[in-house]
């Protein structure tokens, strides 16, 4: 199997550094911050991979893809076409993933669908929008939001204390009321004591 191979790389970090990435693996790194673990990864071989790859359009073409700067490395070999992941999401979803943003999810779920013992279901089933493929207290979205009532509401008080304000709930007055006053004050008026 081949390897990728990075020979003296020096971007901001690193420190003439030469390693051999093995192809057909996941590939971890680890280490403190400021360590010069995105600078070897985006800055040095995404980089490298992405030059690589707007070479090989017309220059028509080039002049709208991205400009990338040479990364700080003597060489690098068997270098393939890199799928760069930021390190943020692009997306505020649970849903969105490595999965989903590879496109590597729609394979995955085919792959289960397929070999999994006992059989569940088709690939859609190991979706996040299927009912049957997703979590029925969360929705799929990997967090629950419950109301805690007993934060809200003190049940040791009464409505008819003095110290409470009175409320009461206004709703027939919303459609008059609407653009003349805040939400607050449509849902909700004191009443007045008499």
């Amino acid at each position: 199997m081949e390897n990728i191979k990075v020979t003296g790389a020096y971007e901001n970090n690193l420190k003439h550094i030469s390693l051999e990435i093995p192809k057909k693996q996941i590939t971890i790194f680890t280490g403190v911050s400021g360590s010069g673990k995105s600078s070897l990864v985006l800055d040095t071989i995404a980089a490298s991979s992405r030059r690589e790859l707007n070479e090989t359009f017309p220059s028509f073409v080039q002049q709208y893809l991205p400009k990338y700067g040479r990364p700080h490395v003597d060489r690098i070999e068997h270098l393939p076409v890199a799928i760069v992941i930021d390190q943020k999401k692009p997306a505020p979803n649970a849903r969105s993933t490595v999965g989903t943003y590879t496109d590597i999810y729609s394979l995955l779920r085919l792959l289960f669908s397929r070999v999994g013992k006992p059989f569940v279901g088709y690939s859609d089933t190991f979706s996040f929008n299927h009912p049957q493929g997703r979590c029925p207290r969360c929705d799929g979205l990997g967090e629950v939001r419950e109301l805690d009532i007993h934060k809200l509401v003190d049940f040791n008080k009464s409505l008819n204390d003095e110290d409470i304000p009175q409320y009461m709930v206004i709703s027939a007055e919303i459609s008059t009321i609407y653009h003349r006053k805040t939400i607050s004050k449509i849902f909700v008026s004191p009443i007045e004591k008499q």
